[in-house]
């Protein structure tokens, strides 16, 4: 097999790596982790739904429709309340491959690759009701109208108008981005008698138009099913968008935006940097054009004032291509000494485990970094700068390694080694990442993609009432439940498929089996019928008030102070076993 034909069976290979990863990483226990009350408040409009309870949708109609089917042909639980988002986002890994003829083979291969792994993109991948979906939907309806596939590219354009409001902000950014580059980079014809083309075929968007239209009827009301909720809801998501514009409303402090930049997408911030600094030198349309998209779309996401952290989502596709196109500049065989050159990227990796231990004891360890370590020379050092400079030391160690290395054998193997090691190290720094922002550690942490506050121990909750009403009855979910006075979507998902009844007041109404209420409600018949025990329901990451030192803690270990909200859960007396029991 010659070296031509062994590379693109290579390249496939590769590819179908991609592939796996990016849907391994979003449906590995996807539905661990409690829906949070964002998630809950989308999930139940497609649970109610099924149901026949005609609720009233959100200007997010793809997301419940299709998730409602996934409802009524399997069941209603978290993991297929998430399944569309992690499907949309796991198909994203597809998209370069729209754009070969522009990327190359390898910018392809690596940017596919990096939306399988990249943080972001796997955090909203596993969130139901995300953004994931508009996004997925518009970079298909483009990619299917660059390769001539009209049909496709209009049923992905009638997808993308029932995705929600945050479809707006990426077709503002595309368009922007278009005049832009239209401005800066006119079309050049070859020939003055050479009869200019119009900038969109007509025929072309009628057609597109068509498929749209009928995918935005079809999907909107669900085959007629869904009359006439999923189409006026899909066309509430331009007003929904632009009433976020508005002074009054609130979202996460603008500092957030960058610092989740700064914290996940580090690795691909450096390397867009790099590229987009030889772009403009070469003056290359390309380079120059992902970064009016970057710049634009960051600038879209910071002054919005509902602003979320997942609206970064628009920038992540530019930055990651601008890297993509960066990386694959230095993926090219050795041009001396194989086995030198990996042996000078192993002692790169090295050297920055080595640093990137002494770092986390820095930014996490539990010691008194002020307290005096040692003494030498005279100068007392506190333990804080005896880690710096052992950080420091290990980077310099880096530098002259190189330099000696080059010196005294190649610099060509020099250099390609520390950059293939550099390359490791960003791969592991960037998986690191992912794992954490996607809720694939082996503990809760608190992330920044993250939508409100978490729900903390609804399986505990639900595991105990089943084991109670399993005592009583036989059965699961078999008891009456009433909740007082606590709004939570979360809790409504959490308790579906049970008989409660939900009162805004804080009171208590008959003598139902459970009571689930604040710890604020007090209650006389309470405390003499019923037992009760605590659970933590929601926790609040104290993002506005954590201090530079817990974000250096956090950017490592992914955990910050956070307060509690706690619930009750009351059960009757006579349902406990002891209750019936004559004997003491």
């Amino acid at each position: 097999m010659t070296e031509s034909s062994r590379r693109p069976k290579l390249e496939t290979i590769l590819f179908l790596l991609a592939v796996l990863l990016a849907f391994g990483l979003r449906l590995l226990r996807l539905g661990e982790l409690p829906l949070s009350d964002e998630e809950a408040r989308w999930a139940m409009q497609a649970f109610d739904f099924t149901k026949g309870l005609h609720p009233e949708f959100g200007p997010n109609p793809a997301y419940v429709l299709l998730t409602s089917l996934f409802f009524y042909v399997f069941q209603a639980s978290n993991f297929t309340a998430r399944l569309i988002p992690a499907l949309a986002g796991a198909l994203l890994v597809f998209v370069p491959l729209f754009f070969r003829d522009r990327l190359g083979n390898k910018a392809t291969l690596v940017l596919s690759f990096a939306l399988a792994l990249e943080p972001g993109l796997l955090a909203l991948s596993r969130q139901a009701g995300s953004a994931i979906i508009a996004l997925s939907a518009v970079l298909f309806a483009w990619g299917f109208w660059r390769t001539g596939n009209l049909r496709m590219a209009g049923i992905m354009a009638g997808m993308a108008l029932l995705a929600g409001p945050q479809l707006w902000p990426g077709v503002i950014g595309l368009a922007l981005v278009f005049f832009l580059s239209r401005m800066l980079f006119p079309a050049s014809q070859e020939s003055s008698d050479v009869e200019p083309q119009p900038l969109f075929d007509r025929k072309k968007l009628v057609s597109v138009g068509a498929f749209a239209l009928g995918t935005y009827l079809a999907i909107g009301s669900l085959f007629l099913l869904a009359t006439p909720g999923g189409l006026s809801a899909g066309l509430a998501a331009l007003p929904t968008y632009l009433a976020g514009w508005l002074p009054t409303t609130g979202g996460v402090s603008w500092a957030q935006l960058p610092t989740a930049l700064l914290v996940y997408e580090v690795v691909g911030l450096i390397l867009a940097v790099i590229a987009l600094a030889r772009g403009i030198s070469e003056r290359d349309q390309l380079t120059i054009s992902l970064g009016l998209w970057l710049a634009l779309s960051l600038v879209l996401a910071m002054i919005y004032p509902s602003r979320q952290v997942g609206d970064l989502l628009w920038a992540i596709i530019p930055l990651w291509t601008l890297a993509a196109l960066e990386i694959s500049r230095y993926i090219v065989p050795a041009r001396e000494g194989i086995w030198e050159t990996w042996a000078m990227a192993g002692l790169t990796v090295a050297i920055l485990i080595f640093a990137l231990f002494n770092f986390l004891t820095i930014a996490i360890s539990p010691l008194d970094m002020s307290a005096v370590a040692r003494t030498m020379g005279g100068v007392s050092l506190t333990n804080a700068q005896v880690y710096w400079s052992v950080v420091v030391g290990a980077i310099l160690l880096l530098v002259a390694s190189v330099a000696l290395v080059g010196y005294g054998w190649s610099m060509n193997v020099a250099f390609q080694g520390a950059t293939w090691g550099l390359l490791a190290a960003a791969v592991f720094y960037t998986v690191s990442a992912s794992l954490a922002a996607g809720g694939l550690r082996t503990r809760i942490s608190q992330e920044l993609w993250e939508h409100g506050p978490q729900t903390m121990q609804a399986e505990a909750l639900i595991n105990q009432m089943d084991d109670l009403s399993r005592w009583d009855l036989g059965v699961n979910e078999g008891l009456d439940v009433f909740v007082s006075g606590i709004d939570s979507p979360a809790l409504r998902w959490a308790l579906r498929n049970w008989n409660a009844t939900y009162s805004t007041a804080p009171t208590l109404t008959g003598t139902p089996s459970f009571v689930i209420a604040s710890n604020q409600l007090s209650a006389p018949e309470l405390t003499s019928a019923y037992r009760g025990q605590e659970f933590t329901w929601r926790g609040y990451p104290a993002w506005d008030t954590t201090q530079p030192g817990d974000w250096l803690r956090w950017a490592f270990s992914h955990s910050v102070p956070q307060g509690e909200e706690k619930i009750i859960l009351w059960t009757r007396s006579d349902i406990f076993i002891d209750a019936r029991s004559s004997q003491p």
